[in-house]
């Protein structure tokens, strides 16, 4: 079985994250889970942006983006 961060890691190779879109992925703490990763060397951006939920209401969450992974050790 795959651990939360290695699935995050693999989503954000592909494509931008935030956290309604990383639940849809299993993760309910993406914040937590890129602060993992950026811990083991990867390099992820983030912004904040303004979602609508399911409610009509507006909230602001933090969109997440790989630059780079973490590097090669010798």
């Amino acid at each position: 079985m795959m651990r939360k961060q290695d699935v995050i890691a693999s989503i954000l190779r592909e494509r931008s994250l935030n956290t309604f879109e990383a639940i849809q992925e299993g993760d309910t703490c993406l914040h937590s889970t890129v602060a993992t990763l950026r811990g083991l060397g990867y390099v992820i951006t983030d912004r904040w942006e303004d979602v609508e939920t399911r409610f009509g209401r507006t909230v602001r969450v933090k969109r997440y983006r790989l630059l780079r992974g973490p590097e090669a050790r010798a």
